[in-house]
């Protein structure tokens, strides 16, 4: 007996096997050694054997959110690489050494030979099971943190447009008060009251109708030697004025007043509308904090009645800088019923869904988000437009730790979370696809047979 043999021997995966097949191992593996901060393993590559550590320590890591995420250290007598010999599929992680290290490396028929003996597939199973459970454990964490972390720097941004919106709208209300002060109050005095009346509700126009009528008042203003015709023109428009309101509205006026009276109009106008804008930008902050707090659901019952549509809405909501190149359609059943579910796990169904899909295509395309009422509850259809899932890949869709994605693009427990809440609630979900895009379809029951996290 060779040292190698001994050495195995004394470890639990080979303490039982018969002479005969530890002995066809050995010979067909090699012993190989590498210095601290070597890579055994990198992620996304194919597997061609699996490794046997006879001394030294290996860190096991994974790509998630960008980042790595250190999921174990083990030492003598572990096996690493066997996941992908089993699912012939590649690596999912990446294995360092700590330190100095000695290891077996054997080839995938001598791990198939140990994979005929009951008591190696007993201990490997054990193995199996405990590292995915440990490996999903850490990275639903790591992913819980980035997502937070991506949601704080999603709302920061959508709140600085509103914000920014609100101090310049603050500035030119003071501009415009300096302007209105300059003006001759006696005109104004006469007929401010008349003029306002005038204002009607802006017809619905397209952005080159608009263009085409601010650069219509625009001339008229300039001809009507008023300052600043570019600037009057627009909330003029905003507001429902038309070159015939203007000229009415100066009639029986004195030439040398006129000038001065259309400008505050305009004035008046370009106030209303900063006005309107402050309003719009403190209910869009306003909004924001709600959707994010209700998004998580912080101070809910596990279990409660939940709008779909709404959370739908808020997801699109906070995904808007991953939709931005994409035409998102809506298309919602009238006086959908709500349903008895965990939120917080619902929410994440959507976020996925959608992520997935503007994933899928790159920043263009169609996604497009159906509800419907199936009389016992609901269904949602969530499509896109991307170049779809490849027929042999369908069946994996939802495996554990599976994705189509680069590393790091993709831990494969996105879709695999999405079936595990579905399935929890007494849901199904499904998935059609061809090179003409995806769509996922879900059903959800009017109650959740299950409390959250309950398997």
């Amino acid at each position: 007996m060779n040292r190698t043999t001994e050495t195995l021997r004394a470890l639990p995966f080979f303490e039982s096997l018969p002479d005969d097949l530890l002995d066809q191992v050995v010979k067909g593996a090699e012993e190989i050694e590498l210095d601290r901060g070597e890579t055994l393993i990198s992620e996304g590559d194919r597997g061609d054997s699996f490794f046997v550590v006879l001394d030294g320590e290996l860190e096991i890591s994974k790509q998630s959110g960008g980042r790595d995420v250190v999921l174990n250290h083990v030492g003598r007598g572990a096996v690493q690489g066997e996941l992908a010999l089993l699912e012939d599929a590649p690596r999912q992680a990446t294995v360092k050494t700590v330190t100095p290290a000695r290891l077996l490396r054997v080839p995938a028929s001598g791990f198939r030979s140990l994979l005929a003996d009951p008591g190696f597939s007993l201990e490997m199973l054990k193995t199996v099971t405990r590292r995915l459970r440990e490996t999903e454990v850490s990275l639903r964490h790591g992913e819980r943190m980035a997502a937070l972390g991506k949601m704080a720097a999603q709302l920061m941004h959508e709140l600085n447009n509103p914000a920014a919106a609100i101090a310049r709208s603050a500035g030119e209300l003071s501009d415009l008060e300096t302007a209105l002060s300059e003006e001759s109050m006696t005109v104004i005095g006469a007929l401010g009251g008349e003029l306002a009346a005038r204002a009607t509700e802006p017809a619905e126009m397209s952005a080159l109708d608009r263009a085409d009528a601010e650069e219509n008042i625009a001339s008229w203003l300039a001809q009507a030697s008023v300052p600043e015709p570019w600037r009057l023109a627009p909330p003029l428009v905003a507001s429902g004025w038309t070159t015939e309101h203007l000229e009415q509205a100066t009639q029986g006026v004195r030439p040398e007043l006129a000038p001065h009276l259309i400008r505050w109009v305009g004035l008046n106008a370009a106030a209303r509308q900063v006005s309107g804008e402050v309003a719009i930008a403190a209910r869009r902050i306003s909004e924001l904090v709600r959707i994010v707090k209700e998004y998580s659901f912080l101070d809910e019952a596990p279990i409660q009645e939940v709008d779909v549509t709404t959370g739908i809405s808020d997801t699109l909501i906070l995904l808007k800088h991953k939709l931005r190149e994409v035409d998102v359609k809506v298309e919602f059943e009238p006086d959908l019923p709500t349903v008895e579910v965990p939120g917080r796990e619902l929410n994440q169904v959507w976020t996925n869904l959608i992520d997935n899909a503007a994933d899928a295509m790159e920043g263009g395309g169609t996604l497009t988000v159906r509800a419907r009422s199936t009389g016992d509850g609901l269904r949602v259809d969530i499509g896109d437009t991307g170049g779809g899932i490849s027929p042999e890949l369908l069946d994996r869709i939802f495996d554990p730790f599976f994705t189509t994605k680069e590393p790091g693009k993709g831990t494969g427990l996105g879709l695999h979370t999405v079936y595990s809440i579905v399935n929890r609630m007494g849901g199904e979900i499904s998935v059609a696809s061809d090179d003409q895009g995806s769509t996922f379809t879900v059903t959800i029951p009017s109650a959740a047979r299950t409390e959250p996290g309950e398997r």
